[in-house]
């Protein structure tokens, strides 16, 4: 099988049997990780150039919301340390993975976070808020994004990324556009800082409020 082709099977086999990531998963936890973090996924999210267009500092705190098996928590705690990476899923099994993966490779700045469906419960305010790919699993987006503010820090911005086109099966109840998203940001009180354009097929969009 080449690499589109497969590409596509894990996107369909990661997203099209969940409703939102406002629930968990109907795969056991150890079925989505090799998924999530499958050499072709991994490559296609560009994480190091993601992670270096962030411009993080050490020292800086960063909630992913939505961490999975902890791909995007791990490269952007390696680059915030000492800062603190919050790594929040409602998936209690993908935490804990993420807590023996942090064992395993002596990450020590992460801590995990379960989070409830309608808020990401982030224990302290932070300089940055990420969403990969998690935003379209979100039941009800527009008034989970306003409880973001409360969880930056002056100065903190918000990242999201999530698909431009090309949604892969199971999507069709999930999509919405880059004008909806700026729309539902703007009523929460953000404004676009950053328009990005990686990874491939996505929008890389960053915000701060207004």
């Amino acid at each position: 099988m080449n690499s589109a082709k497969w590409w596509c099977l894990v996107l369909f086999l990661v997203f099209s049997s969940s409703s939102g990531s406002a629930q968990i998963a109907s795969r056991p936890a150890d079925e989505w990780i090799p998924l999530l973090e499958s050499p072709d996924r991994v490559a296609n999210l560009k994480v190091p150039q993601v992670v270096a267009a962030l411009r993080l500092e050490r020292g800086y705190s960063v909630a992913d919301i939505g961490a999975g098996s902890g791909l995007f928590s791990r490269a952007l705690a390696r680059t915030i340390d000492p800062g603190l990476l919050y790594a929040v899923d409602i998936d209690p099994e993908l935490l804990k993975h993420i807590d023996g993966t942090c064992k395993a490779e002596r990450i020590r700045n992460i801590r995990t976070v379960p989070a409830a469906p309608e808020d990401p419960k982030i224990p302290d305010k932070v300089d940055l808020i990420f969403l990969c790919d998690t935003l379209h699993h979100i039941a009800g987006p527009d008034k989970y994004l306003t409880k973001l503010p409360a969880y930056l820090k002056p100065g903190g911005r918000v990242a999201v990324i999530d698909f431009r086109e090309n949604w892969p099966p199971g999507h069709e109840a999930m999509k919405f556009t880059a004008e909806q998203l700026q729309s539902w940001m703007a009523a929460a009180g953000f404004k676009k800082v950053e328009d990005l354009s990686i990874p491939k097929n996505a929008f890389f969009h960053i915000y701060a409020p207004k």
